[in-house]
């Protein structure tokens, strides 16, 4: 009978929930509206809220409210990866648009210390920063951004009018075009015309990877410091050309929860961020309490979020003067979700984000004197916070590699840091910084604290818990030397030159102009470029497995392990041919290529020993789709994409068993993908054939369960308490956690893993606790974790007596290879990229009879 009452009750919610939701549901009706402006369901076709909108759709109505109102302009930062266009809809009174520019450049000056005291605060509007849906599939942000507009566009009255004369809204429709237009074709295609709440239903279950991520599947909620994808780096340029002072990130979460606005747990806010932003963020709290009372709806604070990394859309704003705001809104993933105790539509979400951005900006209009004011402080203090601090600047080179070099000023640049070329030589800690190829970033400049974030490793911590990672010392992802000058009188003329843009090494050969060979570095990090491109053309490429140095009248220099040879005879091109594909590769890749008109060389292996070995092209098949890891998959597909222009197949565990093996040389697992015995099997015979199989991270497990590897974990710390009580329980689980830490690891130089590598010292990024012991041949351990390895971040005591010595990457027999932790983590660790393009270049040398490897 009680199953009965419930079904014939749900019936009814079903029922109601089915029917057409208006605009009566969402905006308030404390003004009116002009009924000249567009309704949604005039221009969509349907009602907000009853079909996802699709990016083209939500994208036209934006362009279409600048088209027709004199409060609005569209501005568009950039383009997607898939080519979507990215911008906001810049919202005013009539009077303020007119005079935009002169307003925008007028607030930027609160920024600038050296004249922002000449300001009237009280003459100027609050710039508020609306952003929906960085998640694609956490939908109903971006369907609420429709809302938003609308409400501004078409509102009337006293209360409408009073907002647009004094704050400038800047509405970021959908942060993440190509997933939010992936997650609406899902939810589209397999909605029902009646509403179905059954989670069981196929609408809740995206395929892989879902629609959260981007084009390459990266998280750009976590790329704001990286600026590794176009959303980003538009997205950030924009945020400094308007100085936002609230910027609100609109999120969704699971479907069992309510609704979560910030403040977040207050132990684990960044230090570097200044009190006032802490305190600004809750009374902007009280806003949302009311709004929020005033609709019913369940919410809660300070739990579960927090603002400790500085990367996220609403952690990044706090560490540059604004305030950020985090929404997270139970999320239905579909139109209609059973979730215990009630139903969650998918209008009911849009409405709470709605109700959040209508709080939001009333906080920005009454809170706007207080806004602009906390602004130009944050930039006033940076000054006399740098003067206290005892680090006054960090120098930085890396001379083995321009490549990389020009990629962190680059980002650098990008964040508005001032970097300076090294005025003189000087040598700190051992390691001479000079001045042709070193670089200078003072501390006393307006991004004192973001800087100090950047360039500080940090090992205590006020909380052993943490939502995302627990540090990000960006030279270290480089890989890059660098230190600080605490000594004042060392700053005399230490800066020369302002570098207003990344420098770029221009590519060239040099030697001799008839050669009978070409051979260059595999230090550069587009070497791979280059290596790969030749292949791709046809010429027979080989790497040196050991050290020379040659001398042939025109070249005097030593090679390391890893050189790359490029013979002039045998080759199916002509010399002609062969020294123009050379000269452009080598400016295509900016490397120095050198042409030597011997063979003979004075120390080491000459050219024609067995010590080179000739290289194949790589031909690589990675699995993806359910069972792989898409953040791995996607982080190797992006790196081979984008940067080497290397093709990879992704082919899902399902296809493996049509799939012609002999097609590729190189195999990557990520994740546990499910296939059966028999491929198993072909894998096996494959690899012993010539293949080279990859295990990454996770991937691991599956060579060790399928025993394609013998590998032996560290058992897991077992915390030994007595007693407890059960509420600690979730807390005391996350003291043992690695949420994101940088270690040491030690390299063997000569081993093909680590070619092009110049310091046997390398930091790595290890999330998770998972520790493997080295493998019982010594020969095959060519990058373990040092017996000190911590180097910022969180890690107890007892993980850290577990990693150290424990292996990073192994060698298991021939040409299977185990990289345990993370090279390519976010696409921006440059500094460990290379041992995975190792692995795919020179795995094949590894139990390849004939020739050697190392001393």
């Amino acid at each position: 009978m009680k199953k009965t009452i419930l079904l014939l009750a749900l019936s009814t919610v079903i029922t109601v929930t089915n029917a057409q939701i208006t605009l009566d549901y969402y905006l308030p009706k404390d003004i009116s509206y002009n009924p000249s402006v567009p309704l949604p369901k005039q221009f969509f076709g349907h009602e907000v809220g009853e079909w996802h909108l699709s990016h083209d759709k939500l994208y036209f109505y934006m362009l279409e409210l600048a088209r027709i109102s004199e409060r609005a302009v569209w501005e568009e930062y950039g383009k997607s990866h898939e080519g979507r266009p990215l911008g906001q809809l810049i919202i005013s009174s009539p009077e303020n648009i007119r005079n935009l520019e002169q307003l925008r450049l007028q607030h930027g000056k609160l920024c600038d210390p050296s004249g922002s005291d000449k300001l009237d605060i009280k003459k100027m509007p609050v710039f508020i920063k609306l952003g929906y849906g960085i998640h694609g599939n956490e939908s109903s942000a971006q369907n609420a951004s429709v809302l938003t507009a609308y409400y501004l566009i078409a509102g009337e009255g006293s209360k409408i009018d009073e907002l647009l004369k004094n704050a400038v809204i800047l509405i970021d429709p959908a942060l993440n075009p190509d997933g939010m237009q992936r997650h609406s074709t899902w939810v589209n295609f397999t909605k029902s015309l009646n509403n179905n709440p059954d989670g069981n239903s196929w609408e809740f279950s995206e395929s892989w990877p879902g629609g959260r991520t981007n084009h390459y599947w990266f998280d750009l909620n976590r790329d704001y410091i990286m600026l590794q994808h176009p959303e980003s780096v538009g997205r950030v340029a924009a945020f400094y050309r308007w100085r936002p002072n609230i910027n609100t990130d609109h999120h969704e979460m699971g479907a069992n929860a309510t609704f979560f606005f910030q403040p977040g747990v207050q132990s684990r806010n960044n230090p570097l961020t200044p009190s006032d932003i802490h305190e600004l963020t809750a009374e902007i709290g009280t806003y949302h309490e009311k709004y929020l009372d005033t609709i019913e709806s369940l919410y809660y604070t300070e739990e579960g979020y927090d603002d400790f990394y500085v990367g996220k859309g609403s952690s990044y704003p706090d560490i540059h003067g604004s305030v950020g705001i985090l929404f997270e809104q139970a999320g239905v993933k579909g139109h209609l979700r059973e979730t215990p105790g009630r139903l969650l539509s998918f209008p009911f979400a849009i409405r709470n984000q709605l109700t959040v951005s209508l709080s939001s900006m009333e906080a920005g209009l009454r809170m706007k004197d207080k806004l602009l004011e906390s602004l130009r402080k944050f930039y006033k203090e940076a000054s006399y916070l740098a003067d206290k601090y005892p680090v006054k600047a960090y120098i930085f080179t890396e001379p083995s590699d321009n490549g990389r070099t020009s990629e962190f000023i680059k980002i650098l640049l990008q964040h508005q840091i001032k970097v300076y070329s090294l005025a003189r030589d000087i040598t700190k800690n051992g390691v001479q910084y000079k001045s042709e190829n070193s670089y200078v970033v003072p501390l006393k400049q307006n991004e004192y604290r973001f800087i100090r974030s950047l360039f500080d490793p940090v090992k205590e911590f006020a909380d052993s818990a943490f939502y995302d990672v627990s540090t990000w010392v960006l030279p270290m992802s480089f890989n890059i030397q660098y230190a600080g000058i605490s000594i004042i009188k060392e700053m005399d003329g230490l800066a020369g030159t302002e570098v207003l843009q990344a420098p770029i090494t221009e590519g060239k050969v040099l030697g001799s102009e008839d050669p009978y060979a070409y051979l260059f570095e595999w230090n550069e990090y587009l070497a791979p470029r280059a290596l790969f491109s030749l292949q791709n053309a046809g010429l027979i490429t080989k790497v040196g497995t050991n050290k020379f140095a040659i001398d042939d009248g025109h070249i005097k220099k030593s090679f390391v392990y890893g050189t790359i040879l490029v013979p002039v005879s045998g080759q199916p091109l002509t010399k002609d041919e062969i020294h123009k594909l050379i000269g452009s590769v080598a400016k295509y890749c900016r490397i120095t290529v050198y042409g030597v008109s011997t063979g003979l060389t004075y120390e080491g292996i000459d050219l024609g020993s067995s010590g080179f070995n000739v290289l194949e092209k790589p031909s690589v098949l990675m699995i993806a789709g359910d069972g792989a890891s898409s953040t791995d998959v996607g982080e190797i597909w992006h790196m081979f994409d984008t940067r080497f222009k290397i093709p990879v197949t992704l082919a899902t565990a399902g296809r493996l068993g049509s799939v012609d093996l002999d097609r590729y040389n190189v195999l990557i697992i990520t994740g546990s993908p499910d296939v059966n015995s028999a491929v198993i099997e072909n894998i096996r015979t494959w690899n012993r054939k010539g293949g080279t199989l990859i295990g990454y991270k996770s991937g691991n497990n599956w060579l060790s369960r399928n025993k394609l590897a013998e590998i032996e974990y560290v058992p897991a710390v077992t915390p030994d308490r007595k007693e407890s009580r059960y509420i600690d329980r979730s807390a005391e689980s996350q003291v043992q956690q690695i949420p994101g830490s940088i270690f040491e690891t030690k390299l063997d130089l000569s081993h093909p893993l680590c070619y092009g590598y110049t310091r046997d010292i390398l930091p790595v990024f290890k999330s998770g606790t998972t520790a493997v012991k080295r493998n019982a041949d010594i020969y095959n351990n060519p990058i373990i974790y040092s017996s000190n390895p911590l180097l910022s971040g969180y890690c107890t005591k007892e993980n850290i007596e577990r990693i150290k010595g424990a292996a990073f990457a192994s060698v298991h027999g021939s040409r299977i290879i185990s990289i345990y932790d993370n090279t390519n983590f976010r696409a921006i660790w440059y500094g460990t990229n290379k041992i995975f393009l190792n692995a795919v270049f020179f795995g094949q040398l590894l139990g390849r009879s004939g020739g050697e490897y190392g001393e």
